[in-house]
């Protein structure tokens, strides 16, 4: 019996020093620090690949028969900073989401990286749960530059629906906020044709709208227009185009939005009283003849054909609406004419709308990326940012000359006509589809640009991702572009952002698609008036019962972990 507990209390000792020594290895493994690249006059040697998935803009253009695999960008990520950007497959964007969650579903091998867009975000949410992406936030800490850094600073809220447990599972691809929030486009010849004035609040408003549909402004003989263009096939917020958020604003609500009540605690704008009447101003334009009687079937690209065709009166709609479709519309009458004009005033004397969440994206880096490939990234991301701290607004002429612009007796000429091959964008080729944005240095440049101030090189820099070298004289819609960005930020206390930046709750994730099929198959039967407004009561009441005030009480909780 003494021999037997003396062979357990060895085997036990021997086990545990065996499991110390195996701690003491992995221990000492995770202390072994990154492998370093070397990094000669701004270029890796020898160069380093990353490997990526990519989803396909249907706005990118290519031209010398270049594609996303090989084109002048890429080219020049490995010659000049020894980054080689090897895409293993690319997916049109309406496949891409599902392609992705295939690539996770089958066990295949992750890329390096890859971006998913903010419409796909419970793809994002179980890519996080599936243990195979990397906490970014060391890597975001020790690798990324201060320029960087200190964009993403300006919008930490960017940050939130990639975090979980405090971790950062993903990089958020920022984008100017200014200029996404809706000012009111008008038909400037309908108004000249009536002699009226843009409307200043909803009476003068509704006034335009009812001369817009019934005294022909487009002088064809004809009852043919519709006073007001809105997108709300399926949601009522998000089209860029169409916006309907200024309506309800008008109300004091803004639906489909989470936002601070008075106790400052988040509430949810669809169900809040104020909406109801909303509605019933919708349903009475609508029997007006306001609004087209098929509205409930407009979208984004409803709305820009309509536009297109110059039956519009008017519409909400982001800074570069004249850009397009405004083009459109002039191609086929070269008369016609928007204006960007403030938000009437509402029933209260204010008004409310949305603004663009301040990121597009995110960047999701694999938990098994190599040290290098990871340096790699950051290096490059890092040289996009750089701009910012130049005096060169042709920085990256290696790959935006002859594709951008093209440099005539020492300037920059923006013509399309003038570009060999046409014009394209090429920041629309790099890892995340999109030039690197800081905002308050690229608002700064674009509020001198539309005041036609004298811009210093540093803040031609900083517009140059975009292609944009100073005003475009051969492009006077980007003029109206400038315009509607002085419009919108003489506004800007009535811009109300999405305040839930968190992943999908609980129980969204179980109800949100019934609450929100719940929710438009109401505000669409009390618009087109086959139900009163008071339906609207009890849908906020079944909305409850049916889910809401769980999300209602799980957002609040989130919001406690990050509110100021």
């Amino acid at each position: 019996m003494g021999n037997k507990r003396k062979m357990m209390l060895f085997l036990a000792i021997s086990f545990s020093l065996l499991v110390a020594c195996s701690s003491e290895e992995e221990v000492a493994k995770s202390a072994v620090p990154a492998k370093e690249i070397s990094i000669v006059d701004g270029k890796i040697e020898p160069a380093v690949s990353i490997t990526m998935v990519r989803g396909e803009d249907p706005t990118a253009k290519f031209k010398n028969g270049e594609n996303y695999t090989d084109n002048v960008h890429t080219r020049w990520a490995k010659d000049t900073l020894g980054v080689e950007l090897k895409t293993l497959w690319t997916s049109s964007s309406v496949d891409y989401d599902t392609k992705l969650k295939l690539m996770l579903s089958s066990g295949d091998q992750m890329p390096d990286l890859f971006v998913a867009n903010s419409s796909q975000s419970n793809t994002i949410n179980t890519f996080v749960d599936s243990g195979k992406l990397l906490d970014v936030s060391e890597a975001f800490d020790k690798y990324a530059s201060d320029t960087w850094k200190a964009a993403l600073a300006e919008e930490p809220t960017a940050w939130y629906p990639f975090m979980k447990d405090g971790k950062k599972f993903a990089i958020p691809v920022l984008r100017p906020t200014a200029g996404t929030q809706s000012t009111l486009w008008i038909r400037q010849d309908w108004l000249d044709q009536l002699n009226m004035k843009a409307p200043t609040n909803l009476e003068e408003l509704e006034k335009v709208m009812d001369a817009f549909v019934n005294l022909d402004p487009d002088g064809n003989g004809k009852k043919d227009t519709v006073a007001l263009e809105l997108a709300m096939k399926e949601q009522m917020l998000g089209a860029p185009m169409g916006d309907a958020s200024w309506i309800f604003g008008l109300f004091g609500a803004i639906p489909e939005r989470w936002y601070p009540d008075a106790d400052g605690n988040l509430m949810y704008g669809s169900i809040q009283p104020e909406i109801k009447s909303g509605l019933s101003k919708l349903n009475e334009w609508m029997g007006k003849g306001y609004i087209a009687s098929d509205i409930a079937l407009h979208d984004f690209n409803k709305v820009a054909e309509n536009v297109a065709s110059g039956k519009v009166g008017m519409l909400g709609g982001e800074n570069w609406m004249m850009v397009y479709p405004g083009s459109m519309l002039l191609a086929s009458d070269p008369n016609a004419s928007y204006n960007p004009y403030p938000i009437p005033e509402g029933v209260d004397g204010s008004n409310m709308r949305t603004i663009a969440d301040p990121y597009t994206s995110a960047i999701l880096i694999s938990k098994d990326i190599s040290d290098e490939a990871l340096q790699a990234f950051f290096h490059y991301q890092n040289a996009l940012y750089e701009v910012y701290n130049s005096e060169d607004p042709f920085m990256f002429n290696g790959f935006q000359e002859g594709y951008d612009y093209v440099i005539k007796d020492g300037k920059p000429v923006m013509d399309e006509s003038k570009i060999p091959g046409g014009k394209v964008g090429t920041m629309k080729y790099t890892i995340t589809g999109s030039d690197a944005v800081y905002p308050s240095k690229r608002l700064e440049a674009n509020l001198k640009m539309a005041n036609n101030e004298t811009l210093s090189n540093k803040e031609l820099a900083a517009l140059a991702p975009t292609g944009i070298l100073g005003a475009d004289e051969n492009n006077p819609l980007e003029a109206f572009t400038s315009k509607a960005l002085l419009v919108g930020m003489e506004q800007n206390n009535a811009d109300v952002p999405e305040y839930f930046q968190g992943a999908s709750t609980k129980t969204m994730l179980s109800r949100q698609e019934l609450l929100t099929k719940m929710q438009m198959d109401t505000y669409i039967e009390i618009i087109y008036g086959k139900k009163p407004a008071a339906e609207f009561d009890s849908f906020v009441a079944k909305w409850r019962s049916s889910g809401g005030d769980n999300i209602i009480k799980e957002v609040n909780e989130w919001y406690e972990t990050v509110k100021p």
